[in-house]
């Protein structure tokens, strides 16, 4: 069976998580892939537009497999907030755990624009699906706050993981979040 662009995606992007965009060589996505490294290059020109797709891809299973969790109205904000962190928590708990996008990021933010145009992208969208969801139980303006400061946190909580080895941070920060979207709730309700 003759290798796709979305195998080649789907070995890439885990080495690419495991030991980072500038470490890991094309030989190394080739080796993973069990073809000759010439091989990828019926795809992919360059380990840049490798990487531009792979983030492109992820950006794009995000918005439509984690982030459109937010806009189905068929479930409860409270439901939609809850399996919302679910579905970001198993992502960034697969493999090496962490955020691929954030990974990436801190890595070529400099070096390469084109990969931060995506990324970019991808926590406008991340930002967006939680002001939702936030916009349902306080007025805007604090719903990009709290959108915002969501975002930070799980992504802290992402390093913080990394660093200890320990999931305990990511899922901690995630009850955290559906604890304080309950009291936000609550409070703008006695409010109003």
């Amino acid at each position: 069976m003759a290798l796709t662009k979305i195998d080649i995606l789907k070995k890439s992007i885990p080495l690419f998580k495991k030991k980072g965009y500038g470490a890991t060589t094309l030989s190394d996505i080739a080796l993973e892939c069990g073809v000759l490294k010439g091989s990828l290059y019926h795809h992919f020109a360059s380990k840049d537009e490798l990487m531009l797709t792979a983030l492109n891809y992820l950006k794009q299973y995000f918005v439509d497999r984690v982030f459109a969790i937010a806009y189905n109205e068929s479930m409860t904000v409270e439901k939609r907030l809850e399996r919302l962190a679910r579905k970001s928590e198993e992502q960034f708990l697969e493999g090496p755990g962490g955020c691929f996008m954030a990974m990436i990021g801190t890595e070529t933010v400099i070096n390469n624009p084109k990969f931060n145009e995506v990324i970019l992208l991808f926590f406008k969208d991340w930002k967006q699906a939680f002001v939702h969801l936030y916009s349902q139980i306080c007025d805007y303006k604090l719903a990009m706050e709290y959108a915002d400061k969501a975002i930070m946190l799980i992504e802290g909580s992402v390093l913080m993981m990394r660093i200890h080895n320990n999931p305990y941070y990511l899922t901690h920060v995630q009850e955290n979040l559906l604890t304080e979207f309950e009291s936000i709730k609550s409070y703008n309700a006695i409010k109003n």
